[in-house]
Order: C-alpha cells, then sequence, then structure tokens
C-alpha cells in the first residue's frame, strides 16, 4: 500500500513541475495566454482532490495528503476510511499487520468547529461505545457522530449546506485511539475540512 500512496503523491508532483517547466520556458509559448492556459489544463486535478458528499459538499483533508474522490489514509499497517454524511461519518479501519488492533470508541473524539464532544454510534444506542478488535488482516466498518449532537431521538447534522453557504466552511477533527498488539493506545487525529461546492 506505500507504494500506492507515493504513486499518488508523484502523478500531481510530477504534472507540476511539467506545468512549471512548460511555464518559464517561455521562449517556446510566446502568446500572452498561455499562463491561464497552464492553470486551466492543472485545475481539473485541484477540483477533483477531495471527497465529494450526497449533498454535494465538498470534503477534505487539511492535515493529510487528498486523494481524489476518497478519504484514505495509511499508517503504520493500519487503513483508514472516511464516508462523510451531513449527520455521521462512517469510518473503515482496515488491519494489514500481522498483529490484533484494538480501538476504544469511548475515548474517542469529534470535535466541530472547536466545540469537542464524545464519539457515539449512529444511530444512537444508550450502551457505551465498545472496545473494537481488529483481528489481523481483516476490517471493521463503525458510523458514528458527536454525542453531543443527540439530542433525544433526535440527532442535530454535523455541518448543512445552507450552514456552509453562510459561514464558509466547517472544522472537522477526529481522534480515535487506536493499540496495536502490545503496544500502548495512540491518539490518531484526522483534521478534515468541509466546504460547500
Amino acid at each position: 500500500m506505500a507504494l500506492i500512496t507515493y504513486i499518488l503523491i508523484a502523478i500531481p508532483v510530477c504534472l507540476l513541475a511539467i506545468i512549471l517547466w512548460l511555464y518559464f520556458n517561455y521562449w517556446k509559448y510566446k502568446r500572452k495566454n498561455h499562463f491561464i492556459l497552464l492553470i486551466l489544463l492543472f485545475y481539473p486535478v485541484l477540483s477533483y482532490a477531495q471527497y465529494m458528499d450526497k449533498t454535494q459538499c465538498k470534503i477534505s483533508f487539511s492535515s493529510h495528503a487528498n486523494q481524489a474522490g476518497k478519504l484514505e489514509y495509511t499508517q503504520d499497517g493500519i487503513i483508514y476510511r472516511f464516508t462523510p454524511e451531513s449527520n455521521a461519518w462512517k469510518i473503515t479501519i482496515k488491519n494489514n499487520t500481522n498483529k490484533n488492533a484494538r480501538i476504544n470508541w469511548e475515548k474517542g473524539s469529534f470535535i466541530i468547529n472547536g466545540k469537542a464532544s464524545g464519539i457515539s454510534l449512529y444511530p444512537f444506542t444508550s450502551d457505551d461505545p465498545p472496545t473494537d478488535v481488529i483481528k489481523e488482516k481483516s476490517e471493521i466498518t463503525r458510523t458514528v457522530t458527536a454525542s453531543n449532537l443527540i439530542k433525544g431521538k433526535k440527532v442535530n447534522k454535523i455541518y448543512s449546506k445552507r450552514n456552509l453557504k453562510r459561514n464558509g466552511r466547517t472544522s472537522v477533527n477526529i481522534a480515535l485511539p487506536i493499540g496495536i498488539g502490545n503496544k500502548p493506545q495512540f491518539f490518531h487525529i484526522f483534521n478534515f475540512i468541509v466546504t460547500a461546492n
């Protein structure tokens, strides 16, 4: 999986190098409009390097490299995949190591625009979130939301397109405590920016 990550990083870097080389090699391209043309050629690479949900809101990592059409990050042999929706996020954790991994949902955090909250499983149950064991070479999927958004039987939205158009963006941070094998649990923090299309 590390090779795929390097390839996905290398493609935009190579495209940027080619575009910069073409731009500064002005003796071949003496027209005045060539810079605008080069930006338009490079724009599709920039515009698709984020995830788009069902309501056409853009979600992207703010601290990790973004891949076209998906929110996925690999660290220490664990693949984290996020599928955001306005009221709950599906998180898939795939363990590619040869040791069991543990995730303690009860100690996890869901932070929306700086307001910290615990993590609750969705649809909401009154039980505490479990500690999941992800066996080697297997994966689990959980749908979660911020516990402070649960009001009785109703769950408020993490973000809405109307608020995004007014305020511009929503910051979402998810902290997941993961332990691999006999190692103590370590918090993996994922920072996201949500904007309207």
